[in-house]
C-alpha cells in the first residue's frame, strides 16, 4: 500500500491528476477536431464505460479504440462542448497499479436553434476506476452519474436521441 510520503505516491497521484483533466479535455479536442486519438489513450485496452445514468441501457465494456466512435456519436447534435473538470475529490489508491477516483464536471453543450445559439449544462460526477499499465495511469472504467443540468432542456432530448430536422 501506497504511503503519503514516498516520492511514487506523489508520482502516481500528479498522474492521475492529469488522466483526469485529461479526459474531459479530450473530449472537447475529439469534439472540435474529430481526431479522437487523445481519448481513445486515456483508457486501458479494453474498457467498461458505465452511461447508464445519462443513457439508460447497460454498462457496456469495449476496445479503447471504439471510445472515439461512442464520443463522436453521443455529441453529434451539439456544435461544441466543454468539460470544465475540476480537481478530483477522491483519490484512493488501492494497490501500486489500481486506483479509483472520483471527479466532478460542469460539462457545457452548445448549439443552434433557429440561429440562435442555446447551451444545455450538465453537472456530473465521474468515478473513474484506473489501472497503472506500460503505458503509465489509464482509465479502465468510467461511470458517469448526472448530478443537475440547467439551460436548454433540448440539450437533454438530444442525449434521448432527438434530432432537430
Amino acid at each position: 500500500m501506497m504511503k503519503g510520503q514516498d516520492l511514487q505516491y506523489v508520482l502516481d497521484w500528479i498522474a492521475v491528476q492529469e488522466l483526469v483533466a485529461e479526459y474531459g479535455q479530450a473530449i472537447d479536442f475529439g469534439k472540435d477536431t474529430g481526431d479522437w486519438s487523445r481519448w481513445v489513450n486515456v483508457f486501458t485496452p479494453q474498457v467498461t464505460a458505465d452511461y447508464t445514468r445519462l443513457f439508460g441501457g447497460e454498462p457496456i465494456t469495449i476496445a479503447r479504440e471504439e471510445m472515439g466512435k461512442l464520443g463522436s456519436d453521443a455529441l453529434a447534435p451539439y456544435s461544441r462542448v466543454q468539460h470544465a473538470t475540476a480537481n478530483t475529490v477522491r483519490t484512493h489508491f488501492k494497490s501500486a497499479t489500481e486506483a479509483q477516483v472520483m471527479a466532478y464536471a460542469d460539462v457545457g453543450h452548445f448549439f443552434s436553434l433557429n440561429g440562435v445559439p442555446q447551451e444545455w449544462t450538465l453537472v456530473i460526477r465521474y468515478t473513474h476506476d484506473l489501472e497503472k499499465t506500460a503505458e503509465g495511469w489509464r482509465i479502465r472504467k468510467v461511470m458517469l452519474d448526472p448530478i443537475h443540468h440547467r439551460g436548454n432542456l433540448l440539450g437533454a432530448e438530444f442525449v434521448k436521441g432527438k434530432r432537430l430536422v
